[in-house]
């Protein structure tokens, strides 16, 4: 779904448990590309709580669930709790905001860019990579500001908050919409 703005997530929602995921379905996706760290799995912790795991488990009933993180492989492969979960590990040269791992993910299940939705927490990474694929891009609230590294803060602050102001100058509406409740 392209946007004028690279950093401009298609949808907005508070987490991953309040996307509408039935009208996606009706919308004819097929597969969900899921961040890990603060998208599914608070920073605090080291593996999916029970409540996401049965979450997910659900929507594989209806989609393809693939994990494409910036994460390391061993805390991926630590988080792939049922067969039909995939996962696309990134190395160095591959990381979000590069669109290699949504390409691979697209070519994996061998469907279009139209047929799947990029979930995740940042800006500058997720939904970053999501429009460069031309992919729906979903902005979820971080589950947990607290415990992230000095990096990814940095770049919340630096990158996303500069971006958001921007935003709510220029576009009131697109704002309210997207970014109001994300801070």
């Amino acid at each position: 779904m392209k946007s004028k703005y690279k950093l401009l997530p298609s949808f907005y929602y508070n987490s991953v448990f309040s996307i509408p995921y039935d009208e996606f379905k009706k919308k004819n996706i097929k597969a969900l590309f899921f961040d890990l760290d603060n998208t599914l799995l608070n920073s605090e912790e080291k593996q999916l709580n029970d409540k996401t795991k049965h979450f997910l488990k659900k929507l594989s009933s209806d989609f393809e669930i693939v994990i494409i993180s910036n994460a390391s492989l061993k805390k991926i492969k630590k988080n792939i709790f049922f067969e039909q979960l995939k996962y696309i590990y990134l190395n160095l040269f591959q990381k979000k905001p590069s669109a290699w791992g949504l390409k691979k993910a697209l070519k994996l299940l061998n469907i279009n860019s139209d047929e799947a939705i990029m979930i995740g927490d940042q800006l500058r990474t997720d939904i970053a990579s999501a429009n460069k694929s031309d992919i729906i891009s979903v902005l979820v609230k971080p589950l947990n500001r607290q415990n992230e590294s000095f990096i990814t803060k940095l770049f919340r602050y630096f990158t996303e908050n500069k971006f958001i102001n921007k935003i709510k100058k220029i576009d009131h509406k697109e704002y309210n919409s997207k970014f109001k409740n994300f801070l």
